[in-house]
């Protein structure tokens, strides 16, 4: 990127953290539980302080850089803070950190072990999103699948044992299949794993049938976590299992690491050049418009919500994959703008559910009759950030539609556009039933005479529970609404794609 390159130990301070709520977790005697919560809150909210100290120098394009260790000469480990890896880092920094709020509340058993490891996760995914090169990355993503693991057994029950072994499973694998690629990378790049804006691979470097090889094989490693189809298996299960907080972060984040780990590839490995050369992109985008639309085809079979929102997670992270596929600058734009607009409307969607299953213990949609007038707040978020799902203007939902829309026409690609517009088509038919449900349907209605319940508010559930929905719900609607003023946030999406092409 533009600017200079400094050395610094804020991206250290910033792994490391989460580490610190850690060991006052385990520390501090078991009596003191809200001591213990709250300063699990409070260390993730020093982490987001800490990364939002860098954004003046991101803005300059400027990175930051630290040494961590060297394995053998060429091959080391280091954080360096670019621009698209400080733009991961403040989305995942966020919205964890109101997921450890929401979580103060949420969680009421065994809190110790599911606050660690969530501060264990967060700090690997900093490490993953910091990473200066791909063994750097493959070692924090590695880590973050065991301590991502815990979070989705957490309620222990035969479910949830069942998707945690399950995720192991296809992460172990997809660990294995990624470690052949990095090998592979590496030695057909002469030692050279760094993230290089050109990439680092070429047609000098090595022949075609090989470079397309370490391709797959990275789109395999890394498709698991993105849950690409057919790789997608442990995503319907995880996320009903896991607890709400945990689901939002699961799909808020987590996915979005296999799909960060695809935008390294594509842009800092291989390098648009060379995708072109090899055809590539033609591949990914078969496979983005395939689990876009099946996976919508599926949310609608499903009644359990948890389980109707996970499989719109699926075909939702594929926008992003179909934004890098057109090879163009919008295109590209909107698949990087969706991965911190997904975070947000899905990471709302699962937190609202979390508030329907605490104070109603309702989990099917069939049974969420009237649940808006039981719980407004919680459904009118919902309702906000499903219609933007939807791509209703001017939520953000719009803005990743149109831009993708928009890089379909410059790639000479209409096709996309359609696959588009089917996906907001089923995205409607899968969440307007619910909000029909839960405001336009109540319990006795069939029966003529039947009362209408009375809107209450203010008693729904614990602030902590709400704030974090709410202001989720606000951020769909006025980050839309932002993306028409020059500026921050998205100036850095637009740096990281104006270098790019």
């Amino acid at each position: 990127m533009p600017g200079k390159s400094s050395f610094s130990v804020i991206p250290l301070i910033a792994i490391l953290l989460p580490w610190i709520s850690l060991v006052v977790i385990l520390a501090v005697p078991k009596g003191s539980r809200r001591v213990r919560l709250w300063v699990c809150f409070l260390g993730s909210l020093a982490t987001l302080g800490v990364v939002l100290s860098l954004l003046p120098g991101i803005l300059d394009g400027n990175s930051y850089t630290i040494k961590l260790a060297s394995v053998v000469e060429g091959l080391e480990m280091r954080l360096t803070v670019d621009t698209l890896g400080y733009y991961f880092g403040l989305v995942l920094s966020f919205l964890w950190m109101l997921a450890t709020l929401y979580s103060i509340s949420y969680i009421d058993h065994k809190e110790n072990r599911f606050f660690a490891f969530m501060a264990m996760c967060e700090s690997f995914l900093l490490g993953a999103a910091f990473a200066s090169n791909m063994f750097t990355y493959f070692i924090f993503y590695e880590l973050m699948t065991f301590g991502s693991y815990p979070l989705i057994i957490h309620e222990e029950t035969a479910m949830a044992r069942r998707a945690g072994y399950k995720y192991l499973v296809y992460a172990i694998s997809a660990g294995t299949v990624l470690f052949f690629a990095i090998v592979a990378h590496y030695f057909w790049s002469g030692g050279d794993l760094s993230f290089q804006e050109l990439g680092t691979l070429s047609l000098a470097s090595a022949s075609r049938g090989i470079l397309m090889t370490i391709f797959f094989t990275y789109l395999a490693g890394f498709g698991v976590k993105a849950a690409i189809m057919p790789l997608h298996g442990w995503v319907p299960d995880a996320h009903p299992a896991a607890p709400s907080p945990a689901s939002a972060l699961l799909s808020g984040v987590i996915l979005k690491a296999g799909a960060f780990g695809i935008i390294r590839v594509v842009f800092f490995v291989f390098g648009i050049d060379l995708m072109r050369q090899l055809s590539l992109f033609t591949v990914m985008a078969v496979l983005a418009c395939i689990t876009i639309v099946v996976a919508s085809v599926f949310a609608l079979t499903q009644d359990n919500l948890k389980r109707r929102l996970a499989y719109s997670s699926i075909g939702q992270v594929s926008y992003i994959i179909l934004g890098l596929s057109m090879l163009t600058q919008d295109g590209a734009l909107g698949g990087m703008m969706h991965l911190a607009h997904h975070a947000i409307m899905k990471g709302c969607l699962f937190l609202c559910a979390g508030v329907i299953l605490v104070k109603t213990g309702k989990k099917k949609i069939s049974e969420m009759r009237g649940i808006g007038y039981q719980l407004p707040i919680t459904m009118i978020c919902f309702s906000v950030c499903a219609l933007a799902m939807m791509g209703t203007p001017p939520s953000v939902g719009f803005i990743s539609k149109w831009l993708l829309g928009s890089g379909a026409l410059e790639a000479g690609l209409p096709v996309y556009i359609v696959i588009l517009l089917v996906s907001a088509l089923l995205s409607a038919a899968y969440f307007l039933p619910i909000i029909y449900i839960a405001f336009f349907r109540w319990e006795g209605d069939e029966v003529e005479g039947g009362q209408k319940p009375k809107l209450v508010f203010g008693k729904e559930a614990d602030h902590k529970l709400i704030v974090p929905v709410v202001i989720l719900a606000v951020l769909t609607v006025v980050v839309g609404i932002w993306v028409t003023v020059p500026g921050f946030p998205y100036s850095l999406v637009t740096k990281i794609v104006n270098v790019i092409f």
